[in-house]
């Protein structure tokens, strides 16, 4: 897969180039995917970027699953997103934490920034927003006020992908007080064959429903 980049920058301009073939294995190419990198920068003025974080969020953004490292992202695609993100917060001159959302259109490699947003924290550490294992996996389920429905979040670590799904998923079940049907929703996809293949996106929403 060619990766076509559409970037909009800090200005509000566009550029588009040709990047070098990917190292892209998985699953067949799909369509949109989110993807958040995070990025910290020093009071010195040192920046980093981390690894990033893919986003599926369902039922009117109240379900959350996301993920670090991102699956089947090929590693010229996510160092590509990174050198965009550690741009913007330079053109931005951010200080602390910030976080710059991208659009992924893997079935053609373009993607474009829809967000970027700082959030300043004195002191903030790298480590913040670098996953503790190989493998992270946060879970979220949003309350609704109107129900006095509390929210649940959850953020599952381990050496593996499975083992990160595995651990969600058994917190998920013997979890009090999220509301059944999300949780559900949210325990049947975290199970789905689909997602443990490493299907993400809208390519999980065509294959589970």
């Amino acid at each position: 897969m060619g990766a076509k980049v559409s970037t909009v920058t800090s200005s509000g301009g566009a550029r588009r180039r040709r990047g070098p073939p990917t190292d892209f294995v998985g699953p067949a190419a799909g369509r949109e995917r989110r993807l958040d990198v995070h990025v910290f920068v020093s009071p010195e003025g040192e920046l980093a970027t981390g690894r990033a974080w893919e986003r599926c969020v369902w039922r009117d953004a109240r379900v959350l699953i996301a993920e670090c490292p991102a699956p089947h992202l090929p590693a010229s695609v996510e160092s590509a997103l990174r050198g965009i993100a550690a741009s913007v917060a330079r053109d931005r001159a951010w200080q602390g934490m910030g976080t710059v959302a991208f659009s992924l259109d893997d079935r053609s490699g373009v993607f474009r920034v829809i967000r970027a947003e700082a959030q300043p924290r004195s002191g903030a550490a790298v480590a913040d927003f670098e996953p503790v294992a190989a493998h992270a996996l946060e879970v979220r389920i949003d309350g609704c006020a109107d129900r006095h429905m509390p929210c649940t979040h959850l953020l599952v670590c381990g050496a593996t992908r499975g083992e990160a799904l595995r651990r969600a998923y058994r917190a998920l079940s013997e979890m009090p007080g999220p509301a059944g049907v999300d949780r559900a929703f949210l325990m049947n996809r975290i199970a789905s064959r689909a997602y443990c293949t490493g299907l993400t996106g809208t390519r999980l929403d065509q294959a589970v429903g």
